[in-house]
C-alpha cells in the first residue's frame, strides 16, 4: 500500500498580464512540474480569464502588485502522497502563478447535462436519476373521462352513505 497513488486537484490563478497565446505553454509548464515528481495528469483545463471576488496581491520584481482579474485553471492528477509537498513547493516558485490550492480529492463523474424541457413536459422515465424520481415520473393509467351524469351519481351515492 506504500506505493498507492492518490487523486489530487490543483486550482490556480495565473497573472492577468500573460498573453492568451502563452496560456497553453504555461499549462504545459505546470503539467511538467507535476510529471517531474511522478504525477500522472488525468485532465487539465485551459485557464480562462475571471474577475476576482477580491484583490489579490503578489510581489513581482521586488514590487507588490494588486490584481482584480486572473486566469483560472485546474488540473486533476494522480501522484504518490510523498510527491505532494514537492509539487506544492514547485508551484510556489512559479512567477506567473498568482495563487493556487492543492487538495486531495476523490474520483467523481461530471454531472450529465440535460437539455431543458418545455413547460409542462415530464422527464423521460429513463432519465430519472433515482427510484423516487422514476416513481414520480412514471405515468399512471389514464382514467376514463367522467360525464356530468356520472359525477352526479357519485355525489348522490356519497351523500346517501353519509346519512
Amino acid at each position: 500500500m506504500e506505493n498507492e497513488t492518490k487523486l489530487y486537484e490543483i486550482g490556480y490563478l495565473l497573472l492577468p498580464m500573460l498573453a492568451e497565446e502563452t496560456l497553453a505553454a504555461e499549462v504545459a509548464t505546470l503539467r511538467a512540474l507535476v510529471e517531474k515528481h511522478g504525477g500522472v495528469v488525468q485532465s487539465a483545463e485551459l485557464p480562462k480569464s475571471r474577475q476576482l471576488a477580491y484583490t489579490v496581491g503578489k510581489k513581482i520584481a521586488n514590487k507588490r502588485s494588486e490584481f482584480n482579474q486572473a486566469y483560472f485553471g485546474t488540473m486533476l492528477f494522480r501522484a504518490l502522497p510523498e510527491a505532494a509537498p514537492a509539487i506544492k513547493s514547485d508551484f510556489d516558485k512559479q512567477d506567473n502563478v498568482l495563487r493556487f490550492m492543492l487538495i486531495e480529492t476523490v474520483p467523481y463523474e461530471a454531472p450529465v447535462r440535460r437539455a431543458p424541457r418545455e413547460e409542462g413536459e415530464a422527464a423521460p422515465v429513463e432519465a430519472a436519476a433515482t427510484p423516487v424520481e422514476r416513481a414520480l415520473v412514471e405515468e399512471k393509467p389514464a382514467k376514463e373521462a367522467l360525464t356530468s351524469e356520472d359525477i352526479d351519481k357519485e355525489v348522490e351515492g356519497l351523500i346517501a352513505k353519509a346519512e
